[in-house]
């Protein structure tokens, strides 16, 4: 206890984060340790914020970390502004920044400790929040101690690397202890008997005393094989000494799993308020099992609610199980606690129980879609073929395992509807259905072998046909010809325009802007994807966005990245949060050079992937971290996040993330295995030829192939990456990225210094840095190859500033060794090579902009409004400036950068 004050008296005095881990077994003392260190805290005039997980709230979004704010007589915030966090539990992102915004404004003012017992119990939202608010709330007086059985708590909390965290691992009591114990207990020194009892409870202090207690009690013979056996024993001895009305009592509050309310209690057992049951309630208190704490009624330990819900005989567990389920639902209003007692009651055939998980699931495919596919792939196991409610709730699992991305069940669900289902133009929604979730997970061919045997079997309606044929093209936009996929989308979009259908006109429009957008017809895919922002809300902004970055539009791809923050802010929409927009944001930050946004972004966004199970979006992430570290020269890193890329999708090899590809061929290229890098991009290449992906539409992916075709001497892969370019161009009109990488590459192809000079005059209006680098690059390369040394080292000066203004290490020393092998010589260079790894040199122009900010009183929100970027940048830019400042708290960084000495020769507002 010594160690976890000190660290709490430390973060208070210093104004510091830190985090404290207390680990043991059940019954070690974790749980009192964590409650006297909370009244020391508050004593010490620290606000406390504490909470308990439990096996019940585990299908609750978040409820643990949310229920800190509002425990307690000093809750840290009012009902009001409690009401308003929970009611946006379905949105993690929205949630957690609603959190840390409170906690960060609370935390400039008074120091705060947030207590979580049982960790091992957290939901997935908890812990994405816990990582998340560890990250934000760093240098703020917040201490966070955690009370898990788990030793490894199960979670990464990336607010490690800058909070200070100490490990509390409880030991068992030593022999002469539990010998103490068993004076005090029994009056005696204890005999060999009572000390083998002793011996085998491992020195855990719960155990010895109801061991003890048990012995005090009873002078029954014989002796239990295990303490846990005795324990057990001794349970059941006290239960069925109770009432017959108190032992009842004390099976519901077992089976409920958390402190039942006295209310709850009374209308759960309306035999409390009448005749023997009266005794009930008195006799479970008595018997000292069981205490009343805030009107609630709980078990003095969580080893005691085990023990006696273990006593339990199977159905009587399912009996009151199910019991909790319909009360949680139909009187509380609560369906996510529901599901997890009708989960448990549950067997087959059990339509009540299958409705509440389906409901749950219903309500959690937003928030976490591995626990919404979860309850949804139980509910369809729970009810018979044969029950008149099979079909609506087959359906209804349908659609939750589609949206959650768990293709292989929903195919399963999907199958089982078909074969039992006779109607065509029922199984056509439901091809319709299955669609959507082979989509998602990037299994079209199946898509399309499925879509195609559901129109071949005829009598269908023609809204059935419509629908089908409209998720077919969406398919062929993956499968087919860049053409004849454009002809099929322009068909279905016709038809669904016919008749007026929105899923099928969505489907359609969805398909008419992937073909134009993988045949490089930009300003058509941006007319497409703005209706379908029309049809469907802002679930299509990132589409949209992402064609205005293809036509070079950055600013007003911006314009729409910025009010989405806006509405975040302002909470008008969670529309906002979804994780299309945090990838449009980080791919405009890549493209704009600012490699440390795009970094963290991604950063986030893998996070945020996994735990809504958005695997596409995390293969874009995983695609841009990889990039940073190639440019960064940092191959190992690049091969790592490689590794995680093989583990997180089942999608068609030869249509998943084509990304991934890239960013393979790019690593081998770094290595010097040109041959092997042109293998590995040439499928890439051929689906550009055939429009069939996108990806090597992005400017700067085409100039790396022809590099590497170049390279390897293979001059049918460059003139493959000439013609792509060329048509982009074509097709693209006025775009200056497009229309200079096309210049650059046939220049490069035919050295022609003209044609370069060209290149690099068109890609100087690019608003992308590293297009300008490689149009100065290139053209001083032929430049210098053609003996015109002067302007050849003006043009690859510009070059080496433009890849060292974005971090581009390893393009940067590129341009250097050829200057150098020029005799060229600059001062730039040796600063460059010199920068310190600490210290305010050492700080990158936007993690300089995040600590003056945060150094004069802003909030992390406050900073990233002023700046003009999300608040998880200015989170991971202000971890790095701690690390490299060498400081653990803002009033720390605010002293130093006030502190001339402490900076070196210049300050902060000189420096900037």
């Amino acid at each position: 206890m010594a160690s976890a004050l000190s660290v709490l008296r430390g973060a208070s005095q210093r104004g510091t984060s830190a985090s404290v881990v207390i680990c043991g077994p059940a019954g070690i003392g974790k749980t009192a340790l964590l409650a006297e260190i909370c009244e020391h805290a508050t004593r010490m005039k620290i606000r406390v914020g504490r909470s308990k997980c439990d096996p019940i709230e585990q299908v609750w979004p978040g409820a643990p970390v949310i229920a800190a704010l509002r425990a307690g007589r000093d809750p840290l915030i009012a009902a009001g502004e409690y009401e308003q966090i929970a009611g946006v539990a379905s949105e993690p992102l929205l949630l957690a920044d609603r959190i840390a915004s409170r906690l960060e404004d609370f935390a400039t003012v008074h120091p705060l400790l947030i207590a979580i017992d049982d960790l091992q119990w957290a939901d997935r939202v908890s812990r994405f929040l816990l990582r998340s608010l560890l990250s934000r709330l760093a240098g703020l007086p917040v201490v966070w101690m955690f009370a898990s059985r788990d030793d490894s708590i199960g979670i990464d909390l990336t607010g490690f690397d800058v909070v200070r965290r100490e490990y509390l691992q409880l030991a068992p009591l030593a022999t002469q202890d539990l010998a103490a114990m068993a004076r005090d207990r029994l009056g005696r020194v204890p005999d060999e008997r009572t000390r083998r009892y002793l011996d085998a409870t491992g020195g855990n202090p719960f155990l010895a005393t109801q061991i003890l207690d048990a012995l005090a009690c009873s002078n029954a013979g014989g002796e239990p094989d295990t303490v846990a056996a005795g324990f057990a024993t001794a349970m059941a001895r006290r239960l069925a000494g109770l009432p017959s009305s108190a032992r009842e009592l004390a099976e519901l509050i077992a089976t409920a799993g958390r402190p039942l309310p006295v209310r709850d209690a009374f209308a759960l057992m309306p035999s409390l308020s009448t005749g023997d049951g009266k005794d009930g309630l008195e006799g479970a208190v008595e018997s000292g099992l069981i205490t009343v704490s805030a009107d609630a009624l709980t078990f003095r330990h969580d080893l005691v609610r085990e023990a006696v819900y273990a006593l339990l005989p199977g159905h009587r567990a399912r009996q009151w199980h199910a019991r909790l389920a319909e009360y949680h639902l139909s009187v509380l209003g609560e369906p996510l606690v529901a599901a997890t007692h009708a989960r448990a009651a549950a067997t087959t055939g059990d339509v009540a129980c299958a409705l509440i998980l389906v409901s749950a699931a219903e309500t959690l495919a937003r928030t976490s879609a591995d626990d919404a596919g979860e309850l949804a792939a139980l509910a369809f196991g729970a009810v018979r073929p044969g029950q008149r409610e099979w079909l609506g709730l087959s359906r209804r699992c349908l659609s939750v395992l589609s949206r959650a991305q768990h293709a292989a069940q929903a195919i399963t669900v999907a199958d089982q509807i078909l074969a039992r289902v006779d109607d065509a133009n029922l199984a056509g929604q439901v091809e319709t259905e299955a669609a959507r979730a082979l989509w998602l997970s990037g299994r079209v061919r199946d898509l399309t072998a499925r879509i195609e045997r559901a129109l071949r079997s005829g009598n269908l309606d023609a809204l059935a046909t419509v629908r089908l044929r409209a998720a077919y093209a969406l398919a062929c936009t993956r499968t087919l010809p860049g053409e004849p996929a454009a002809r099929k989308a322009a068909d279905a979009l016709e038809q669904a325009r016919g008749c007026g259908d929105t899923e099928a006109l969505t489907l359609a429009v969805q398909a008419a802007g992937e073909a134009a957008r993988n045949q490089g017809r930009h300003q058509v895919a941006l007319r497409h994807f703005r209706e379908l922002r029309t049809l469907t809300g802002a679930s299509y902004l990132a589409e949209e966005i992402t064609a205005l970055q293809f036509l070079d539009r950055y600013d007003h791809a911006q314009a729409l990245l910025d009010q989405a923050l806006l509405d975040q802010a302002r909470a008008a929409t969670t529309e906002a949060l979804l994780p299309g927009i945090a990838c449009a944001q980080m791919w405009q930050d890549f493209n704009l050079g600012r490699l440390d946004e795009a970094d963290a972004g991604a950063r986030t966004l893998i996070e945020l992937g996994r735990q809504l199970g958005t695997n596409l979006h995390l293969l874009d992430a995983v695609t841009i971290r990889t990039a940073v570290a190639l440019l960064r020269g940092e191959t190992e890193i690049a091969a790592a996040q490689l590794r995680l890329a093989d583990q997180v999708t089942d999608a068609d090899e030869a249509i998943r993330n084509p990304g991934i590809a890239v960013m393979r061929g790019w690593l081998a290229a770094s290595s010097g295995d040109m041959p092997a890098a042109r293998d590995i991009l040439r499928p890439v290449l051929q689906g550009a030829e055939h429009a069939r992906s996108y990806w090597p539409l992005w400017p700067c992916w085409n100039g790396l192939f022809f590099q590497v075709g170049t390279a390897a001497a293979d001059d049918t892969f460059t003139a493959s990456c000439l013609d792509v370019a060329e048509a982009n161009a074509a097709g693209n009109p006025g775009v200056a990225s497009f229309e200079g990488v096309a210049l650059n590459l046939r220049g490069l192809g035919k050295q022609d210094l003209g044609v370069l000079a060209q290149a690099a005059g068109v890609l100087d209006r690019s608003p992308r840095p590293v297009l300008r680098a490689v149009g100065a690059e290139s053209y001083g390369r032929a430049l210098l190859a053609a003996g015109r040394r002067p302007e050849a080292l003006a043009q690859l000066d510009r070059a080496w500033d433009e890849y060292h203004h974005m971090g581009a290490r390893a393009f940067r020393g590129d341009v250097q060794r050829t200057m150098r092998e020029a005799g060229a010589r600059r001062t730039k260079w040796s600063t460059a090579a010199a920068a310190p790894a600490t210290g305010w040199a050492s700080l990158t122009d936007a993690e300089r902009r995040v600590a003056t900010l945060i150094s004069e009183g802003h909030t992390n929100k406050s900073a990233a409004s002023t700046l003009g970027v999300s608040i998880n940048t200015v989170g991971t830019h202000l971890r790095a400036v701690f690390a490299k400042l060498g400081v653990q708290s803002r009033v720390q960084l605010a002293n130093r950068l006030a502190d001339p000495l402490a900076m070196g020769a210049i300050g902060p507002r000189q420096a900037s």
